[in-house]
């Protein structure tokens, strides 16, 4: 978490006698950022060392009734830049930004009034539109991914980005830039990868934890499809009149049959020996606890015991998906097993909020593909290449995943009750949902029951 540090300007106003205080955020990823807080106090008010606000006085002058005013102010004013800076990536914690959070709240009338005066520039819509959605974590961190993919292009083109001039055949060249951006990176003599000389300003001014490699169709239609939206929320707020959407077709999204495991299989592996690995117990135990309820990775990970609730029919776990809360904010019940009874007992004093000792997410999926291995669950599935399109022959123990759970509780539903709406309420899927299309014909089973009733 970053921290504020105030300290007293040394400049002195002549008439009042005051002078400002500064702020100081410290950010151990980008270091130190610096602003004016717009706050003005006696510097007998202020404890250097401390960097607050110290009111001794025991009578209620008006000097010293205004030195409080102005110390609820800093509070209030710490307290919004820490949960703003919480919110927006690393990446983008300028100086710029950082004035201008300070500069909002202090004056919230004549920023407003600012900004309808002045033309909206792209990354100023942007912003606000992210500021203005109510978007999950994971969505919020997929659209700061375009926000810099979108800045990379702009450097990239040497030409701004206008949300009034942007044309279809610009997005013809953003998503060009998609497919290629990979190639603008070279392995150096350390064997790893970095980006040419040419393109090197690009990844120093707007960086990324990890290079991008290459992207599918679908990832990069997934990315078209929330450009889309940023520009039909501008529509909506009549920020531009432009739409270059409108004589662009992004395309659909392709994706190959649901790989899950069957109920045996997902027995087996709660039931395998780990060889004494505790921590691979503890993620196969997650897993399976994630194969009985079906819900994504984001929405398991958020879980505490809150969500755990008992009625006479039964213990239910209780949640509204992260995913689909804007557009569709149902409330997901699903009574649990024995099993998943027995698993939530096991681990009924890991923690006061967390449901589980969860782990971060890549390194869950990694001890997924483990935990298969080790129950002797390897064989071979139809996959298909996400960048090229091609089906291959992969090891399901090495293509497993947080996802495989979800897709194992639907699959092994909609094969008893064939019925995509209530499979849907279990799971939090939306109605008419197109993900349970590619469930219809993925069990032989289906198929011949279906045959049988011709005679």
């Amino acid at each position: 978490m970053a921290k504020i540090v105030c300290t007293l300007s040394a400049k002195t106003d002549k008439v009042t006698g005051k002078s400002e205080i500064l702020l100081r955020l410290q950010n151990r990823k980008v270091g130190n950022r610096r602003a004016h807080s717009r706050i003005w106090i006696q510097p007998k008010f202020m404890n250097v060392e401390k960097g607050e606000i110290e009111i001794k006085a025991r009578k209620l002058t008006p000097e010293v009734k205004e030195a409080y005013i102005q110390q609820g102010k800093l509070d209030k004013l710490k307290n919004h830049i820490i949960v703003s800076e919480q919110s927006i990536d690393a990446a983008l914690l300028t100086q710029t930004w950082f004035q201008d959070i300070v500069d909002r709240f202090m004056f919230p009338e004549q920023y407003e009034a600012k900004i309808k005066k002045e033309k909206e520039t792209f990354f100023g819509a942007f912003q606000k539109f992210l500021d203005t959605k109510d978007f999950s974590k994971a969505r919020t961190k997929h659209y700061h991914v375009l926000q810099r993919l979108l800045a990379r292009w702009e450097l990239f083109r040497k030409k701004d980005l206008e949300l009034d001039t942007l044309e279809a055949s610009d997005l013809n060249e953003f998503r060009d830039f998609l497919r290629n951006e990979h190639k603008l990176f070279r392995i150096d003599k350390n064997g790893k990868r970095a980006p040419i000389a040419k393109y090197a300003s690009l990844y120093t001014l707007i960086p990324e934890s990890r290079y991008p490699s290459e992207r599918g169709e679908n990832h990069i239609n997934g990315i078209m499809k929330m450009f889309r939206a940023f520009y039909n929320w501008c529509l909506d707020q009549e920020i531009t009149a432009n739409d270059p959407f409108r004589r662009f077709s992004i395309g659909s999204q392709i994706y190959g049959t649901p790989i899950y495991i069957s109920i045996e299989e997902r027995d087996q592996i709660a039931d395998a020996d780990m060889g004494g690995n505790k921590h691979l117990e503890t993620q196969r135990d997650i897993f399976i606890f994630q194969c009985l309820i079906g819900c994504r990775v984001s929405d398991l990970y958020s879980m505490t015991r809150d969500n755990i609730m008992t009625d006479k029919r039964g213990t239910y776990i209780e949640y509204v998906p992260n995913k689909t809360k804007d557009e569709n904010p149902n409330i997901v019940k699903v009574y649990l097993t024995d099993r998943a009874l027995a698993i939530l007992d096991k681990y009924k004093d890991c923690s006061s909020t967390r449901l589980f000792p969860f782990i971060a997410q890549q390194n869950y999926n990694d001890a997924i593909k483990a935990v298969f291995h080790k129950a002797g669950i390897e064989r071979m599935v139809t996959v298909r290449n996400t960048v090229t399109g091609k089906n291959e022959q992969k090891c399901i123990a090495d293509v497993a995943s947080s996802h495989l759970a979800r897709r194992t509780f639907v699959g092994n539903l909609y094969k008893q009750v064939k019925d995509p709406n209530l499979v849907g309420k279990l799971s939090g899927h939306k109605e008419g949902s197109r993900a349970f299309s590619r469930y219809r014909d993925i069990d032989d089973d289906m198929v011949r029951e279906m045959t049988d009733l011709l005679g």
